[in-house]
Order: C-alpha cells, then structure tokens, then sequence
C-alpha cells in the first residue's frame, strides 16, 4: 500500500498540483462555472492554474496524520499595514473547490487575489464554497437591478476582488438585513429579493463540476456538495450515452464504494489504491477476517442507514428543484438536455427513497 501510494504516478497529481490541476481541464472540457455559471470556459483561466498557485503562491505541502502523500496545498497571501510600514504574511489551505467559488465562480483571475477572499472567508467561520457562489448570484442581482449598494454595502462586480473580500466579511458576520438573508442560503434571499432563476443552487450552492446532467441531478438530490459522495461528474466525463439506468446504477454503487473508505477513514483522493481487494487484505491482516469477508454488505449497511436517517429528520426530494440557470449549460458535449435531467432525477429518488424506507 505504501509504495502504491508513494512510488507509482496513482497519487502523483495530487502532491504536486494538488486538485487545482482539475482547473485547466474542467475549463477545456467547457464544464468550469464562471461568473455564477453564465458561462463554463474563459480563457482568463491561465491566471489561476493549477500550475500558476504552485509557482506564485505555494508556501509547502502538508498532510492528513499518518499519510505520506502531502496533498494538502498551503499557499500564502501578503498584507501590508500602512500606519507603520509592516508586512506580514498569511498561510492559506487551497484546493479546486475553494479556488472556483471563490476565483471562476467570481470571475478573479489572480491567485493571490482567489487566496485573499478565500482567507476572508475562513476567517467568519463561512462555507467557502457556499460563500462564493453565494456572492455569484448577489453580483448578478445587482447586474439584474434586484439588489443596490445599499444592501450589498460595497459595488459588488464580476472581477473586483476587493469588493468581495469586504462582502465576505459582511457576508460572514451578518452585516446588515440583506447578508443575514444571505446567509441562510441563495434561495433564501432571492425568495426575498428575486433571482431564483440565476441562483447556482441543486440543494445547497452548487460545488464547481458542470459536467452535465448526471452531475447536477446526483448534487440536487444527494448529500453535502455531492462531488465526495458520488462521482457524478466523472460519469458525464466519460459517457456521451444518455442511459439513465446506467448512470443512475453508477450513482448508487459509487456511493457504496465511497462509503466503505469514509468507515475505514480512507482517502477518497486514494480511491485507485484502496481498493476493496486491498481494504479485506488490510482487515485480515490485523485480524477483522469477518469484516474483510463482509465489507461489501456493512456498507450498504451504512449507506441504507444513512439514507434512513435523513428522511427521518425531515429531507423531502420534492422540495429541491433546479434553477432554471442550470438549463442553460453548454459543455463540450452541448447544451443540458431537460427531458434526460428530469429522467435521470424521477429514477434517482426513487432509488434514493427505496433506500431511505424503514423495515416495519
């Protein structure tokens, strides 16, 4: 395990580049928001590669305990203190997500710039990738004429990096009536405020994959940001076949695969090296020989239990829709096709509420 996670190309990528080598490529694929998903490719995106944050601004790798591949990027910003002429410098953990919602998702192209907001950010406690898209579609309203500068207390516009990093503080602290509502979600405020049909929201701000159909169905319906528990994104990367039982079959069982490495405490970026082969070695070997030979069953287990739980706390699958911006995508492949979202979504959830329904 260890010289497959050290010695082969498997873990490669992200010890040098980190995740922010998916940039340049979502963005070839047409698949990359930008500017609260008006648009999926942008040739501004040369200013924050993968490869420009690790020449301009990596400061070292780190790691999680106990690993030794070092994926964890920490970058630096520099702030300068005009009253008596000091500098000091701020470490900052990047990777994709953070760098698109608060870089393409904003349209800031300067990495130093993407690193300062993204700071703002975590310094309030916020969900950067919420945060940003967030902040989206507050710039679109304002474009719209929905929101003025007397709600958003800074000229809020695509590329300004400095008014984003003050709306991150107001947005983080709850500034005013307008960042409260905000606060609580996209939706939340353009219910208020108008602009749900622009809001970049499948259940919760989208995470930064427009790959396509099976992607935004698997986010709107599933867990979290959807892109770590199931790979819908890859999906639409790698078929160009509309079969909704296929891909629907997928998201099922990816979710099983992923759920057996969150139980282990695995790394899902490890997914290639831990294989479920490789996880019964490893249980054998410290002497779970019963676990090893039933892994398989004990996470669908899981995944059965889960899904239980968060019907039972109230999710309800007919409440979330997705906003009409989401309609309008062009990826490589071409525009989002509707009627195979909606199929994709109906199959889905009823996969999903199997799962969720509790034996009497």
């Amino acid at each position: 395990m260890y010289s497959q996670l050290t010695s082969t190309d498997m873990m490669k990528k992200y010890h040098n580049l980190g995740t922010p080598a998916n940039l340049r490529s979502l963005n070839k694929l047409h698949s990359l928001p930008w500017r609260n998903l008006q648009a999926t490719s942008d040739p501004a995106i040369e200013g924050i590669t993968g490869e420009r944050f690790a020449d301009e601004t990596l400061l070292r790798n780190s790691a999680c305990s106990g690993c030794p591949v070092g994926c964890i990027h920490i970058g630096f910003v520099r702030e300068k203190f005009m009253a008596d002429n000091r500098y000091l410098y701020r470490q900052v953990a990047y990777d994709y997500e953070p760098i698109f919602s608060t870089g393409t998702m904003l349209g800031i192209t300067d990495s130093f710039s993407v690193l300062t907001i993204m700071d703002e950010m975590e310094k309030t406690g916020l969900d950067v990738m919420s945060g940003g898209v967030a902040l989206a579609w507050a710039t679109e309203a304002t474009q719209q004429g929905l929101l003025t500068e007397r709600e958003t207390m800074v000229a809020l516009q695509f590329g300004n990096a400095e008014a984003y990093r003050q709306a991150a503080f107001y947005l983080g602290t709850g500034a005013n009536e307008f960042y409260r509502l905000l606060g609580q979600g996209s939706l939340k405020a353009a219910a208020h405020y108008g602009g749900a049909d622009f809001a970049c929201v499948l259940g919760q701000e989208m995470a930064g994959y427009a790959t396509g159909e099976v992607f935004f169905a698997a986010q709107s319906l599933s867990f979290r940001h959807s892109h770590l528990d199931c790979g819908g994104y890859a999906y639409d990367q790698q078929h160009e076949e509309q079969n909704v039982e296929d891909a629907v079959d997928f998201l099922i069982e990816d979710e099983v695969a992923r759920l057996a490495l969150n139980c282990m405490v695995s790394c899902l970026f490890a997914r290639g090296v831990y294989t479920p082969e490789l996880l019964a070695r490893c249980l054998h070997s410290v002497g779970y020989a019963g676990l090893a030979a039933n892994l398989d069953a004990a996470a669908r287990h899981v995944q059965q239990l889960r899904w239980q739980t968060r019907f039972a706390t109230g999710y309800d699958m007919d409440a979330v829709t997705i906003p009409k911006r989401f309609f309008k995508v062009k990826t490589w492949k071409g525009a989002i096709d509707p009627q195979y979202l909606h199929n994709l979504r109906q199959s889905y959830a009823g996969r999903i509420a199997a799962l969720g329904r509790r034996e009497k």
